[in-house]
């Protein structure tokens, strides 16, 4: 391509000296001897090949260079997170180039210098005058063809440079694409194995679980938690394979339970260099509080936790905004802005003990559900795990399964599955029933006082008296029971939905009468202010103010559908229709929670 422009340049050159002022024009022998008719041909055709070349030179200048990215395969464990601020991991883009690279770039200097060439004679074309019109036909085509030549031979050089390296062609923009998200959960249902099956553990000195026949451990219901104590140094650790969490969003969340405070309790740690800057991850508790550290990186909640209290803890890191954020039960607890991301390359994982300052430190009380995965969950879903109880959607892929973060599935009793108002639901035939166990914080369970809600879509068939939830202590007893939720009918008024608590002398709502086989939404709510708060399709239908509310100390059951004759209740025959969508939460709904689960 070299020697294609260096033959243009010499057929100006041989030229001679190019006049560039008119009165040379106006005195050359050569034009004279030409007639008017053919200078006004010469001066039309000159005025053509002066905006060509113009144009063509402005195509040279406004071209970009062409780029090439950095070939990198992907990793499992260094991903990029869709939608949420995810980038690509440094050590990906600052890989060592590849030869072609290097090649190209080389290339393109040299494509910009000829372009300038064809740019600079192609300029002094339309300036020239003494020659003929057939010498300039000539010369411009063979300018034309010149840079035809270096489009041209740019473009095949790019797509070989671009396919050569066989099977290590994916190209940076590939990366940016393809994202996976990796995921480790430990249930610690007695069991060391990650739910995913790929980062399995072991436990350290004899670290035990809560007992499975506990009534009141864990609080997410069915099933066991590391029980861990500081002497003799308990703890949980996953060694190989190595989870990457360097230069990435992540999020950690678990449940813990306190027994015993101190200046540093350490939950999660992974740590590569304890005196490194940002290779050294721990989330701990600090004067009562959450901490966490990349070294040198540090954030600090600023909710006081107590003992003898369950927490659902979160830490998101969000690589994408440079933010570490806390959240306590749900709610954002701190946030910090600019936080460089964390840098550790090895390390085990480390439950119930964290490396602080080449100390190792260690939990004392109770850690479950612990979820790793690098990924910068919302608040939105980190609200969710944190207050989402249970969910029974009643499809018929899993009909008794809970959807909800905790897994506590029911069991149904002479139910049918039909359509529902989503997807699926069940048929109630008047001896039907669902029930599931394992329930911390609603009446009859394990506290007292504390906040629960309750919303779910019915189509009645029948407007008779019927208890549509029920609430009742382990001991499976009629004085530990309560009809919270059902259909009244007395006194010439049928099918009237009605609230009932027996705590509190009995308070209740009255809600609008059913409309039967129509599908209608009712959500009921109870707070330490308000009481019970009765919703329907989204619409406030009152509440009861505060009341307190009764507590057998072990876990509640739930039934769904009634037929148990809970005492001093009003409303305890089985219902007849169809339900839906049953959620079931630990904190008291708003009236836009209530009003989202009503549009779904």
């Amino acid at each position: 391509m070299r020697n294609v422009v260096r033959s243009v340049k010499v057929g100006f050159i041989r030229r001679g000296s190019i006049p560039t002022e008119r009165n040379d024009y106006e005195t050359s022998s050569d034009l004279e001897l030409q007639s008017q008719h053919q200078a006004t041909n010469n001066q039309r055709f000159e005025k053509r090949i002066s905006q060509s070349a113009r144009y063509q030179a402005e195509v040279h200048e406004e071209k970009p260079p062409l780029k090439f990215g950095t070939t990198k395969a992907v990793r499992l464990h260094h991903v990029e997170e869709p939608n949420n601020g995810h980038q690509p991991h440094s050590n990906m883009s600052n890989s060592t180039m590849p030869s072609s690279f290097s090649q190209q770039k080389n290339y393109n200097t040299t494509a910009v210098e000829h372009s300038d060439v064809g740019k600079s004679s192609l300029n002094e074309i339309a300036t020239t005058s003494k020659w003929s019109t057939r010498k300039k036909v000539l010369v411009g085509s063979m300018v034309g063809v010149s840079i035809a030549a270096v489009i041209t031979v740019t473009i095949v050089l790019s797509i070989l440079l671009t396919k050569s390296t066989g099977s290590t062609s994916t190209t940076t923009a590939a990366v940016t694409v393809s994202s996976v998200v990796v995921s480790a959960y430990w249930t610690f249902d007695t069991t060391v194995v990650d739910s995913y099956g790929v980062y399995n553990g072991e436990l350290v000195n004899g670290t035990l679980y809560t007992s499975a026949s506990a009534t009141n451990m864990p609080y997410v219901g069915v099933g066991q938690a590391l029980d861990l104590t500081a002497t003799p140094f308990n703890s949980f650790m996953v060694s190989s394979p190595f989870f990457d969490l360097s230069d990435t969003s992540f999020t950690i969340e678990a449940w813990i339970y306190i027994k015993a405070s101190s200046s540093d309790r350490g939950i999660f740690g992974q740590c590569s260099c304890s005196t490194c800057a940002y290779q050294c991850l721990y989330l701990i508790i600090r004067n009562n509080r959450l901490y966490i550290d990349f070294t040198s990186n540090h954030l600090s909640g600023s909710t006081i936790l107590y003992n003898s209290t369950w927490y659902h803890i979160a830490f998101v890191y969000n690589y994408g905004t440079q933010q570490q954020i806390l959240y306590v039960n749900g709610v954002v607890d701190a946030i910090k802005s600019n936080a460089q991301p964390y840098q550790g390359q090895n390390g085990s994982i480390t439950i119930g003990s964290s490396t602080v300052s080449s100390t190792q430190i260690y939990f004392s009380g109770y850690i479950d559900n612990l979820l790793l995965t690098t990924e910068a969950k919302s608040s939105t879903g980190i609200l969710s795990d944190a207050s989402l109880m249970a969910y029974y959607a009643f499809d018929s892929s899993n009909p008794t399964g809970d959807s909800g973060p905790n897994g506590i599935a029911g069991a149904a009793t002479n139910t049918l599955s039909v359509s529902g108002k989503v997807n699926e639901a069940y048929r109630f035939t008047g001896s039907s029933y669902f029930h599931a166990y394992g329930f911390y914080q609603i009446p009859y369970g394990v506290i007292m006082g504390k906040p629960f809600s309750i919303a779910l879509w019915i189509s009645p068939s029948s407007s008779g008296s019927s208890a549509i939830v029920q609430m009742i202590a382990s001991s499976m007893s009629s004085f530990s029971c309560e009809s919270l939720l059902g259909i009244y009918s007395a006194n010439a008024l049928a099918g009237q939905i009605f609230v009932r608590s027996i705590s509190g002398g009995g308070a209740y709502i009255t809600g609008p009468f059913i409309t039967q086989k129509t599908w209608t939404h009712v959500s009921v709510t109870y707070g330490v202010g308000n009481g019970y708060t009765l919703y329907v399709n989204g619409v406030c239908f009152g509440a009861t103010g505060s009341i307190g509310e009764s507590q057998s100390g072990t876990f509640a059951n739930l039934y769904i559908g009634g037929g148990v004759g809970c005492f001093q209740s009003s409303i305890t025959n089985y219902y007849q229709g169809l339900i839906d969508e049953v959620y079931i939460y630990n904190r008291e709904l708003s009236q836009s929670d209530v009003t989202q689960l009503a549009n779904p």
